[in-house]
């Protein structure tokens, strides 16, 4: 699923910037080897990832507070991106969503974006999308808490 490649910090500016004991980021999948991938990403940035298998596990990592951006898979093994939107939906100034798919899906991507959802991402993976995608996700979120902005996701991302 994943393109093969190795993230540095230089190719991710905008997370080696932040206080390297801040956690950032929050991976959600049930392929181990995404996961492994994302990490190397913020490892290299000298950032924070923490990671989940499933839809509970990734609750209780949220409730930590101070992730700027959530990577979640299409598909997980007790449900799927919607139901993650709808959690991050109960939380003030939440992070930024990213959807993972295997295939290229218009529509999909569409529903993310009007849903609250940041971006999509098509497998396999590309670095420099992987990049752009989590840097903008991260300098928005920290744009916004800068700001003293007080943002909620769409109503509709609560009922999905």
């Amino acid at each position: 699923m994943l393109a093969k490649g190795h993230f540095t910090s230089d190719r991710l500016p905008s997370i080696a910037g932040i206080d390297s004991e801040a956690v950032i980021g929050l991976a959600i999948s049930p392929f181990e080897e995404d996961l492994s991938f994302f990490q190397h990403m913020f490892d290299d940035a000298r950032s924070k990832l923490l990671t989940a298998h499933t839809r509970l596990q990734a609750a209780a990592e949220l409730s930590r507070g101070g992730i700027a951006v959530v990577i979640c898979e299409r598909h997980l093994i007790d449900g799927n991106w919607k139901d993650v939107l709808s959690y991050l939906a109960s939380i003030l100034n939440p992070p930024r969503l990213i959807v993972v798919s295997h295939r290229s899906d218009d529509e999909l991507w569409t529903e993310v974006l009007n849903m609250g959802g940041f971006d999509l991402l098509t497998a396999p993976l590309q670095e420099v999308e992987v990049v752009h995608a989590v840097g903008s996700a991260v300098l928005d979120w920290m744009e916004e808490r800068r700001r003293g902005h007080v943002r909620r996701l769409p109503r509709h991302a609560a009922t999905a």
